[in-house]
């Protein structure tokens, strides 16, 4: 075979010559592709695996401090929920104690007002009565005088008007 017969191509027939030119092309491009593309692919294919990666523990961690967040809020919630419970039971009973005293202090009062208007009273009846005794001993002195016609000691207008004044009472 010629050296042009092994090269040369005819309608229908690959021949040896093609065959190896491809290859070498192949291989070359082969070369050219594992040096340009495929190492920077691979990088860029690990680069994509390992950001997925920190995105799923990122992912991850995150989850769980909003489940930790949530668990601390809502025992946030019912601890807050019960001091509102404690402080409006608190209120109530201060309320309620208020209450008391000021209706204790209230009935105190009202009971010394009542003492007090009970003891004016007597000491105003006692003036009253004082009065009228002085009152009916002078009309009683005057009345005497008249009948008598002379005056009395002072001696002697008590002792009528005492015996005057038990006369009244029976």
């Amino acid at each position: 075979m010629t050296f042009q017969i092994l090269f040369a191509a005819s309608a229908g027939h690959i021949y040896l010559g093609n065959t190896i030119w491809y290859l070498i092309v192949f291989a070359i491009l082969l070369i050219l592709v594992k040096h340009y593309a495929w190492g920077p692919v691979s990088d860029m294919m690990e680069k994509r695996r390992q950001k997925v990666i920190n995105d799923l523990d990122s992912a991850a961690d995150n989850r769980k401090k909003a489940e930790v967040l949530a668990n601390e809020r809502e025992a946030a919630l019912k601890n807050s929920r019960q001091e509102a419970t404690q402080i409006l039971t608190d209120a109530k009973a201060n309320a309620e104690k208020t209450s008391t005293q000021i209706v204790a202090e209230a009935n105190d009062n009202a009971a010394s007002i009542h003492e007090k208007a009970k003891a004016d009273a007597a000491q105003a009846k006692a003036d009253a009565l004082d009065e009228a005794r002085a009152q009916v001993a002078d009309i009683s002195v005057t009345i005497a005088e008249k009948v008598i016609e002379k005056n009395l000691s002072a001696d002697d207008q008590k002792d009528l008007v005492d015996q005057f004044i038990k006369g009244l009472n029976k």
